[in-house]
């Protein structure tokens, strides 16, 4: 049975053109650029045909607010405006607001709550959100909570959202329950669609377990993350792997855009101070 037939009951989010290999741009606004030396391998600019909204979702565990905090703060390295919205009510431990101190050090501008709000599980959307969505200036970088549950706040803002400037981009942690399959990781792909209001059209594979990753399990993670992207219309985006593994890494990544990350989001026990606090 074709894996699109097995969620035939959920909602599809219509998805705009994507860039295909060798293709053209879709329609509305591309971002270029390079990033700080080291940290992109294989893309001497950013992955072609990445919009200037780009909005990172996935399962718990997938690693999405790391992947989102390198990404904007490679970005804001090379130069551009980066925009960075924490609009995770989900998880109370890895949120990109944990990394506040050192975005702003790296020139990203955050959207978060209000100072006392910054704690709390509630669905607060900041309102230069809004703003940033409608300004069509510089890149907006927007970390959603894990599972559709985790999505369920964009739809305070879907009248925003300018769909033709936007990318869905999912991350895949190919060892967590549930986006360990191809059912699975489809089958939350398509929910957190239907719970969001956007379309998916990119997908990361950032398989990791943590400090037991290795080259074989990224490997792993990147023929799952395919599978993923053929069953559902979408592109591989790029590959992300920490930066201590690169020898290894670069080899399985074979020619895909690799974003090497380096640890934002820390354990609750670990290096509070770096956490915590204004300068």
């Amino acid at each position: 049975m074709c894996i699109r037939d097995s969620y035939s009951s959920l909602p599809i989010v219509k998805r705009p053109d994507v860039l295909r290999p060798g293709g053209a741009t879709a329609p509305g606004k591309a971002v270029a650029g390079s990033g700080p030396a080291g940290r992109w391998v294989n893309a001497g600019e950013l992955p072609a045909g990445l919009r200037r909204v780009c909005v990172f979702c996935g399962g718990f565990g997938s690693g999405k607010s790391e992947v989102a905090v390198n990404f904007a703060a490679v970005l804001a390295g090379a130069g551009h405006r980066v925009r960075l919205a924490d609009l995770d009510i989900v998880n109370p431990y890895f949120r990109s607001r944990e990394a506040r101190v050192a975005l702003r050090r790296l020139g990203v501008e955050l959207l978060l709550p209000a100072e006392g709000l910054l704690n709390a599980d509630m669905p607060v959307v900041p309102p230069e959100v809004r703003g940033a969505l409608t300004s069509g200036d510089g890149i907006l970088v927007i970390d959603l909570g894990g599972d559709p549950v985790g999505a369920r706040v964009m739809v305070s803002i879907a009248s925003d959202l300018p769909a033709d400037e936007l990318d869905g981009v999912f991350v895949l942690n190919a060892r967590r329950p549930f986006t360990d399959t191809l059912e699975g990781a489809v089958k939350m792909m398509r929910e957190i669609e239907a719970m969001a209001g956007f379309a998916i059209t990119r997908v990361v594979a950032n398989t990791h377990l943590a400090d037991e990753t290795d080259a074989a399990i990224v490997r792993e993670g990147i023929e799952l993350a395919e599978q993923v992207c053929t069953a559902t219309g979408t592109e591989l985006a790029f590959v992300a792997a920490m930066r201590g593994l690169r020898d290894g890494v670069e080899a399985v990544s074979a020619g895909r855009p690799l974003l090497l990350l380096e640890r934002q989001l820390l354990k609750p026990w670990e290096g509070s101070e770096a956490r915590s606090g204004e300068e």
